[in-house]
């Protein structure tokens, strides 16, 4: 009579763990498993606030010295002078930041694009694409 009890309380147990396991999965509920919810982010990840500087090619002159900085307030300042000409020019505006592509948009309204790295960024081309042949590595400001 014992055998009997211990092997009935047995098969409850096994049936009971049995129906646990298929209404976890019923309700899509994994009991081994956790879900992780991935923060990471460009603009958390990378401290991309600051002053860039670097020099872009030009058609008509040397280069274009570039100076960029980045404000927290997400507003940035663009002060751009050209080598050997007596010329130079600055913009102001806001930016934002979405998957590492800054996008500046200036006060005139015209928007202007930079890949955000370690460090540095890539300029852009109007649509969204990094520059590519053999000036392609002139198209970058580095943090200072």
């Amino acid at each position: 009579m014992k055998k009997i009890l211990i092997l009935a309380c047995s098969c409850m147990l096994l049936v009971a763990c049995g129906n646990s396991s298929k209404a976890n999965k019923s309700t899509g509920i994994d009991s081994t498993s956790t879900k992780v919810v991935d923060t990471h982010s460009t603009e958390i990840s990378l401290d991309y606030e600051g002053t860039y500087k670097g020099v872009f090619p030009a058609a008509d002159c040397p280069g274009i010295e570039t100076t960029l900085t980045l404000n927290k307030d997400k507003t940035f300042t663009l002060h751009s002078v050209y080598i050997d000409r007596n010329s130079s020019f600055d913009e102001k505006g806001t930016y934002t930041l979405k998957d590492n592509i800054l996008t500046l948009k200036e006060e005139g309204g015209e928007e202007s694009y930079y890949k955000v790295g370690k460090n540095h960024l890539r300029k852009l081309m109007a649509d969204k694409k990094e520059v590519t042949g053999e000036l392609a590595e002139h198209y970058i400001l580095n943090k200072e």
